[in-house]
């Protein structure tokens, strides 16, 4: 069954809490203190079924000033607001202080519910409506659908049902395919359960035994059981009303501003980056180091603002902010947030998170406010080249791609294939980088293979097991495979074997090393059939064991780690094993001793290279063909 969450807001005793009872025969007022005072002080939460069979749960948030953040709080994931004007009062400054909050977080979707129609005329109605029109002339109130209802004399009750179902079938379904993420609103005990935290699911699923991450202390919990509306069901999806049934923590050590989330997908941060909308009618600018209330998720944190770009932000004016909290927050790219002045407290914008975790900038730096605008960027594309810029990982999987701009994977491939059509994208495996990063990565590989090949100007390359040592880079040794075959089919590098060679490097003997070569080539001939030892044929000397090097696998064979012998020499081995055994049926150690005119001792070595190599094939005392 569907389920979404409507939330209430407006002034003070404009009849809220009243319209919910009528609404759904429930009391959101529970407290001794609220009855005793007569407004709601904490967050009210109830719930009834639409014509269309569809639950509706209803958050009651706090009218009163001195009760702000927890009207900020219930405000997390409402997709319907349900703005409540008092007839004989009409707009008043919470009023519209809640409407601007609630569009600052993202509510696109209201309804002016104006309560206490029965004590005024028809008359006096269309003076309020069009009182209420006037003052609400912006943003989506403008355009905002406005009915009459009296809760205490149930007039109007019926078309206001009607015009929430009927605006809630309109609204797109949420996102399950993102990782589930669940600011916490209330957190108790249960006697014979345990710790019991509710709020709302604002993107994901939650299942029954699944374990979670609590931030920003970073506890593993684990959910024993789920509730929605005070049934138990074995997940929960996103937009839903939640209490969850949670072990490993006590209630004692929970507060409202803990989120719920996968253990990998937060990160603590004692720094936001921000744009941020200051309200029209905000008192004044918000300038370097002024102390504000941040509201975020369900936190409510001290904060120092921090102007990027620009001296101070005036009303009405939007800008970069980078936020240092007092305290830490765990939050994502994107969420809204409302910043109030420390004191006297008043409203003065809000905005979203483009940098969840960033580091210190300096405030009037060029490229600082160049990447500020570019994560702010309203472009998905740009947005997905920025993230994989500044990521620490070098390559990332498309499923961290589609959870930092908040959209299925299905829904990012085709950005994804824009962007590798422009080339601004690599893919290498099933992981993606820049362009940018990648042509970095690239020239490091390059950097160390030249360094090597400089200090090592006879071998064919560097072996790969020290060019993953000497690269330092933090990428698994798979993805950083995939990039040299990848180096190596667009022809920047070569491979042979386990030996990387820079493409554009090739082996040049100069004068000296011409003559070493001709040396050892001509030691080798001599030698014939007899391998040498490479110690005797270089004397301990590095410069001809690099020359040994260099020759192995051309004019030279390596039989075993210590001795070689002349390729040449090699070959006609190889020719008469085969003309032996072909004439013969087999051959004979003692036979290929006398054949090459070599030593017991090094014919064996010779013989044993050829079985190594197939050539030959050993049974029992004699060979044959391989």
């Amino acid at each position: 069954m569907k389920r979404i969450v409507i939330g209430t807001a407006g002034h003070v005793d404009h009849g809220k809490t009243t319209l919910i009872r009528a609404l759904t025969g429930m009391e959101t007022d529970t407290t001794k203190e609220e009855k005793k005072r007569g407004l709601s002080i904490d967050l009210g939460f109830a719930y009834f079924e639409l014509p269309s069979g569809r639950m509706a749960g209803i958050v009651d948030v706090p009218g009163h000033e001195r009760f702000m953040k927890n009207m900020l709080a219930g405000a997390q994931g409402v997709e319907l607001v349900l703005l409540v004007i008092d007839a004989q009062e009409g707009v008043m400054p919470q009023t519209k202080e809640h409407a601007a909050i609630l569009e600052l977080l993202g509510v696109e979707n209201f309804i002016i519910v104006v309560t206490k129609c029965g004590l005024v005329d028809e008359e006096m109605r269309e003076l309020v409506e069009l009182d209420i029109r006037e003052q609400l002339a912006s943003g989506f109130l403008e355009t905002a659908p406005l009915l009459f209802v009296d809760a205490v004399e149930r007039i109007g009750l019926e078309p206001l049902v009607e015009k929430i179902d009927q605006l809630t079938t309109e609204l797109p379904e949420q996102n399950t395919a993102l990782f589930p993420y669940m600011p916490i609103d209330r957190a108790f005990t249960v006697k014979g359960f345990g710790t019991v935290v509710t709020g709302t699911l604002l993107q994901g699923e939650i299942h029954t035994g699944e374990e979670l991450m609590l931030y920003p202390a970073c506890q593993k919990v684990k959910v024993r059981n789920i509730q929605i509306h005070e049934e138990n069901v074995s997940q929960t999806s996103a937009g839903m009303r939640t209490a969850l049934n949670i072990t490993g923590v006590k209630a004692a050590e929970l507060k409202r501003g803990c989120t719920l989330a996968p253990s990998d997908q937060l990160e603590v941060s004692w720094m936001l980056d921000v744009e941020l909308n200051l309200l029209q009618n905000a008192p004044e600018s918000l300038v370097l180091w002024d102390r504000v209330r941040l509201y975020i998720g369900t936190s409510e944190v001290m904060a120092r603002a921090v102007p990027i770009g620009q001296e101070e932000i005036a009303p009405g004016e939007t800008g970069f902010v980078q936020l240092r909290l007092e305290e830490q927050v765990a939050v994502k790219k994107n969420d809204a947030f409302i910043i109030r002045n420390y004191s006297p407290m008043y409203t003065l914008g809000g905005g979203r998170v483009i940098d969840p975790h960033p580091a210190k900038h300096k405030r009037f730096h060029e490229d600082v406010v160049t990447a500020l605008e570019t994560q702010a960027s309203s472009s998905t594309v740009v947005v997905i080249a920025a993230f994989l810029n500044k990521r620490r990982e070098v390559f990332s999987e498309e499923a961290a791609i589609s959870q930092y701009i908040g959209k299925t994977p299905e829904e990012t491939k085709p950005y994804l294939q824009e962007l590798e059509a422009t080339q601004a994208l690599v893919k290498i495996g099933d992981k993606y980088t820049t362009f940018e990063r990648f042509a970095q990565l690239s020239d490091r590989l390059e950097e160390i293979l030249m360094r090597y090949h400089k200090r090592y100007r006879l071998r064919y390359g560097m072996p790969k097991a020290e060019l993953f040592e000497k690269a330092g880079i933090e990428i698994p040794i798979k993805q950083l495979e995939a990039c040299l075959a990848w180096l190596a089919e667009s022809g920047k590098l070569r491979m042979e074997r386990d030996q990387i060679q820079s493409a554009s490097y090739e082996i040049k003997l100069n004068p000296y090393q011409e003559k070493e070569r001709q040396q050892i080539e001509a030691a080798l001939m001599q030698d014939g059939f007899t391998p040498r030892s490479v110690e005797e044929l270089t004397a301990g000397q590095e410069n001809l064991l690099e020359m040994v090097a260099y020759l192995t696998g051309s004019s030279l064979v390596r039989l075993d780690h210590e001795f070689v012998i002349a390729r040449d020499y090699y070959e006609k081995a190889i020719t008469i094993s085969q003309t032996c055994i072909a004439a013969h049926g087999k051959m004979t150690l003692a036979d290929f001793r006398d054949l090459t005119g070599s030593s017991r001792r090094y014919a064996m070595l010779i013989l044993e290279t050829l079985d190594k190599e197939g050539i030959t094939k050993r049974v029992e005392n004699y060979r044959v063909l391989g």
